[in-house]
C-alpha cells in the first residue's frame, strides 16, 4: 500500500515537472519571437504592427512591400533616402503604407498586403515647386483645356481608357502661395488627381486611386438621387455643364477662359459650380446636376 501512495506522488511529480517545464519553453519561445520581430523592425527602420483579428505572417512583409512601391515609380532602390513602412487597415483593406523619398520628391504608396498590389499612390515634386514658387513671373502660361490635355497625357490612358474619363474639378486655385490648377477625373478603374503650374504647366503633385473608380462614384450618385427622390438615371457631365452655362450666357467657348468646373453639394443637392471671364467679365453659375437647370447666374464686371 505504501508502495502504491509512493508511485502516485512519483506520478504527480513528474507531472507537475513536466508542466512547469513546457510553460518555460513555451514562456521562452514568445520571448524568442517578441525578440527576433523587434530587431527585425529596429533594423529597417520600419514599424509593422499587426491588426487584430489578423496574422501578419500571412502577408508579403515590409521588405517586399517597399519593392512594389519602388518598381511602380520606377526608382532605385539604392537612391531611396528615407523610408518608413507600416502595415495598417483602411477602407476595408489590409496594406502597407510605404512612404519614401528620392532627392527632391516625395512618394506615399499603399501596397495591399497579401498580393503587393498597388492600391493608391501620390507623388509630390517638392523640388519643383521650390523652383516655381521663386518664380517672379505671375503671368499664366497654359489654360485650363491646357492642364487638362497635360493630365490626360501623363496617365498614360490608351484612347479606349480615355472615352470612359469622367471630370469632376478643374479649377484654378493656390497652394502654398503656388497658383495652380486643381483638376479631378474618374475612369472606370481608378480616381486621379492633379495639380498644375498656371505659370509652367509643370505637374507639381498627382494622386491616383484605384479602389475608387467610376462606379463607385455611380453607387454615390445613385444613392444620393434617391434621397433627393429623382427620377433621373445619371448626372450630366462637366462638359455640358460648361455648354449650358455658355449658352446661358450667349458666349461661346472660344470667347472664354473658363477658371472653375467642379462637382459640388450645395444644400443638400448636386451641382456644377462654373466660372469663367471673358475679358474683364466674370460669369458665375450653378447648375443642377440631375437636371442640367441654371439655379443661380452672376455676372461680375
Amino acid at each position: 500500500m505504501t508502495n502504491k501512495k509512493y508511485q502516485t506522488y512519483l506520478n504527480l511529480a513528474r507531472k507537475a515537472i513536466l508542466s512547469i517545464t513546457c510553460a518555460a519553453m513555451l514562456t521562452l519561445s514568445c520571448c524568442q519571437i517578441a525578440l527576433a520581430t523587434e530587431e527585425n523592425s529596429s533594423s529597417s527602420g520600419n514599424t509593422e504592427s499587426s491588426v487584430p483579428g489578423t496574422s501578419i505572417n500571412t502577408a508579403i512583409g515590409t521588405e517586399a512591400a517597399q519593392n512594389f512601391a519602388f518598381a511602380d515609380a520606377g526608382v532605385d532602390p539604392l537612391s531611396v533616402e528615407t523610408v518608413y513602412t507600416e502595415y495598417d487597415y483602411d477602407d476595408g483593406e489590409f496594406l502597407y503604407e510605404v512612404d519614401f523619398t528620392v532627392e527632391d520628391t516625395k512618394y506615399e504608396y499603399q501596397i495591399q498586403a497579401y498580393e503587393g498590389s498597388v492600391l493608391k499612390k501620390s507623388i509630390e515634386y517638392l523640388g519643383l515647386k521650390k523652383t516655381v514658387s521663386w518664380q517672379t513671373d505671375t503671368a499664366t502660361a497654359i489654360t485650363l483645356e491646357e492642364a487638362k490635355e497635360l493630365a490626360l497625357a501623363d496617365t498614360e490612358l490608351t484612347d479606349e481608357e480615355l472615352e470612359l474619363v469622367t471630370f469632376t474639378k478643374e479649377k484654378s486655385d493656390e497652394d502654398d502661395g503656388i497658383s495652380i490648377y486643381d483638376i479631378e477625373f474618374y475612369t472606370d478603374t481608378a480616381k486621379y488627381e492633379y495639380e498644375i503650374s498656371t505659370r509652367t504647366g509643370d505637374i507639381l503633385e498627382l494622386s491616383i486611386d484605384y479602389r475608387f473608380t467610376a462606379q463607385d462614384l455611380a453607387n454615390i450618385t445613385d444613392t444620393e438621387r434617391d434621397s433627393a427622390g429623382s427620377s433621373s438615371t445619371s448626372y450630366i457631365s462637366l462638359d455640358e455643364a460648361k455648354n449650358i452655362a455658355l449658352e446661358y450666357a450667349g458666349l461661346s467657348g472660344s470667347d472664354v477662359t473658363f477658371k472653375k468646373a467642379k462637382l459640388d453639394k450645395e444644400h443638400g443637392t448636386m451641382v456644377y459650380e462654373i466660372e469663367f471671364y471673358q475679358g474683364k467679365i466674370e460669369y458665375e453659375c450653378e447648375i443642377n446636376a440631375v437636371t442640367g437647370t441654371v439655379i443661380e447666374f452672376e455676372i461680375d464686371d
